[in-house]
């Protein structure tokens, strides 16, 4: 690594999927010291199992340290399941680490990961606004999970009693770590409970927090405030940085994504430990990450392009799903922790695999003096065979059932999150985004917790349609368009909803048929018009659609127009020149002696080379008097309300008998 000799040079033990006894952290420190590291981060806290004891909150270790047999897949479903570090066997391994030059930073995961905590003290998570403005008090059920993934228990941000729990948790684990730097997770903390807990949504309008990204920033920042008070450094993972930039006490352990919010933070004066997982994740398998690919790691990453000397360091990870036990744990970290750190300490030491290799090979002579297994050195760089071999054997794991049910709720809270997530993004109203949410969280039987679904008025539709959506950004057709164009496009189920408020008085969703098409990337919202892309019978035209919300302003449809010709040229070559053609009752002729000369509808109609109108339709009906679907065959015209010149005039000429259908043109010439 050209930045020079780096400070930080760590290795994380997770002791929460499966506990590590005290003997055996202590070997391993003893291997790591060998090996040039200087910091342990200690993974004290999961879902799976809290593992310190804190002498205020006891529950904690008896509750939370304690599951029955688990699965991981490919591993004991019994072994090292259960158990904690007293406070006396924590103290005696600082004291151990100290003494070889290992620092200890240890890690209390704030706010996610929290299903062991919560199970000791569930009173500390969220109550549950429901879409009936009703609030349930104990929504969830939590308990110690038996099983990885990624899962929606978050301690409540909300309620003073709940912040000043993990004040107290923070107190007791400082005294235990003298070391300068406090590690507080921060990472997939999925915020399903936050968006629906009353307490949680006050605290964003309090303090005019715009989404719950923002909360988890504005927690993260008063944690950090508080142990700075006890003279730390607080170590987050980079998905915290997904609320905006964090304060100079932070550092930020960057493992995957957000690499712009990293930049940032390093561009800012930031300071970040390197982790990134295709390179540091020792968890894997060597046919994955062998010695000779970290020997290749490239010297800095793009994130730290310009900001190098921000960079304090390296940390590989050792995550624990499938490590139950000291000897596996010592044959995936020996040789791997030994040459992060040699390229780490060392980097400009090793021009050649070989003399890189021999000197792994001295330091693991000392290591394995320690009585501590060594990897043999066929896997230090694998053969094409061997990879193969490993990869086969991966395959198999993923295909047990019960590891594809892992699989499956880990995609589902993801998918969930997604949606949650969009929802907010696009402004749905919150009172029926709510029902939405539940319509689609309901899938989730045991994460859902208990509450009404109330699916009526499309709510059930459109969590269908979101969740459709949300898959195609995730992995089909939306996956490699721009986020903006996702989003802007998206914002149609928000203006129907609001559509469906106008005409009958409450909010509620009936465009399915119409909707399929956004989310499907054949419709997409570039400024102020929609533009579909359909094959008719071999030929390509552009749809113009005018949404309701669009300005019919010749400098913004122009603009519009420029801007989907460059999304199309970008991205769907096939249709970068296809004729655009618009099919509205705007553009019946029809309409010019109701309008008053200079119009925006007749300027509108200018652009176009029109055909002659359709007879019928019943467009008019809906957008100029905001009538009822169900009205259109038999509308009341005397009834039809004139509060509008167009509509005073519009009236005027249906009660004779005429008609204003849509008519087709194709685009001709720039709005003016």
């Amino acid at each position: 690594m050209d930045t020079g000799v780096l400070s930080y040079r760590g290795f994380m033990l997770d002791a929460g999927r499966h506990f590590m006894p005290v003997e055996d952290v202590l070997k391993l420190i003893e291997g790591a010291a060998v090996c040039g590291m200087n910091r342990m981060h200690w993974h004290l806290t999961e879902d799976q199992g809290w593992r310190v004891e804190i002498k205020r909150w006891p529950e904690l270790a008896r509750v939370g340290s304690r599951r029955g047999p688990s699965y991981f897949g490919r591993v004991s479903e019994t072994e090292n399941n259960c158990g904690y570090y007293t406070q006396d066997e924590i103290r005696r391994v600082v004291a151990f680490a100290r003494e070889r030059g290992v620092e200890i930073v240890p890690e209390v995961e704030i706010p996610g990961h929290a299903s062991a905590m919560l199970a000791a003290y569930p009173r500390f998570g969220c109550r549950r606004l429901l879409s009936d403005g009703t609030v349930r008090e104990a929504p969830y059920d939590y308990r110690v999970l038996t099983y990885g993934g990624v899962f929606p228990g978050l301690i409540c941000a909300g309620r003073e009693d709940a912040v000043r729990f993990l004040k107290d948790i923070l107190d007791e684990v400082c005294e235990l770590f003298p070391g300068p730097e406090f590690h507080i997770g921060g990472d997939e903390a999925v915020k399903m409970h936050w968006r629906r807990c009353p307490d949680c949504q006050k605290r964003m309008k309090d303090k005019g927090l715009r989404n719950e990204r923002e909360l988890q920033r504005d927690l993260v920042e008063e944690i950090g405030a508080y142990l700075a008070s006890k003279g730390k450094k607080t170590i987050v993972w980079n998905e915290s940085l997904d609320g905006g930039p964090l304060p100079e006490h932070f550092i930020v352990q960057h493992w995957m994504g957000s690499d712009a919010e990293t930049a940032e933070f390093l561009s800012l004066g930031g300071r970040v430990i390197r982790s990134d997982n295709e390179y540091f994740y020792v968890n894997r398998p060597y046919s994955a990450l062998d010695c000779y690919r970290i020997w290749q790691t490239p010297p800095a990453p793009a994130w730290a392009k310009g900001n190098e000397k921000g960079v304090l360091g390296v940390e590989c990870a050792l995550w624990s799903e499938r490590v139950t036990n000291a000897e596996r744990a010592a044959y995936l970290l020996f040789p791997r922790m030994a040459a992060v750190a040699l390229r780490a300490s060392r980097p400009n030491d090793f021009p050649t695999w070989e003399s890189f290799r021999d000197e792994l090979r001295e330091i693991m002579r000392r290591v394995a003096a320690l009585g501590l297994p060594v990897a043999p050195e066929s896997d230090w760089r694998m053969s094409g065979e061997a990879i193969e071999a490993e990869k086969k054997k991966d395959a198999e794991t993923s295909r047990d059932p019960r590891m594809q049910k892992v699989f499956d709720v880990c995609d589902a809270m993801l998918m969930q999150e997604g949606l949650e997530k969009l929802l907010r993004e696009i402004d749905m109203p919150w009172d029926f985004a709510i029902r939405v949410m539940d319509c689609a969280w309901s899938r989730q039987k045991e994460f859902c917790g208990t509450a009404p679904v109330r699916p009526e008025r499309g709510a059930g539709e459109l969590a269908e349609h979101l969740a459709r959506a949300v898959e195609n950004r995730w992995k089909g057709p939306w996956k490699d368009l721009p986020m903006d164009v996702f989003v802007d496009t998206m914002r149609c189920f928000s203006r129907f909803v609001r559509e469906h408020y106008r005409t009958y008085g409450c909010y509620g969703f009936d465009r399915g048929f119409w909707t399929t098409r956004q989310a499907d990337a054949r419709l997409f919202r570039l400024g102020e018009l929609e533009y579909e892309l359909m094959d008719d019978a071999g030929r390509r035209v552009i749809s113009l659609h005018i949404p309701s919300d669009a300005k019919l302003e010749a400098g913004l449809l122009n603009a519009s127009v420029q801007k989907a010709r460059d999304f199309l040229q970008a991205y769907f070559p096939d249709w970068a020149d296809a004729p655009m053609e618009c099919c509205t009752w705007l553009l019946n002729p029809g309409l010019k002696p109701l309008l008053p000369e200079g119009s925006r509808i007749l300027r509108f109609q200018n652009a176009f080379d029109t055909d002659a109108p359709e007879a019928g339709g019943s467009d008019v009906l809906e957008w100029v008097y905001g009538l009822p679907r169900e009205q259109f065959s038999s509308p009341d015209l005397a009834a039809l309300p004139e509060t509008t010149t167009l509509q005073r005039r519009m009236k005027r000429c249906l009660l004779r008998g005429e008609q204003f259908g849509p008519a087709r043109g194709v685009l001709a010439r720039e709005f003016a």
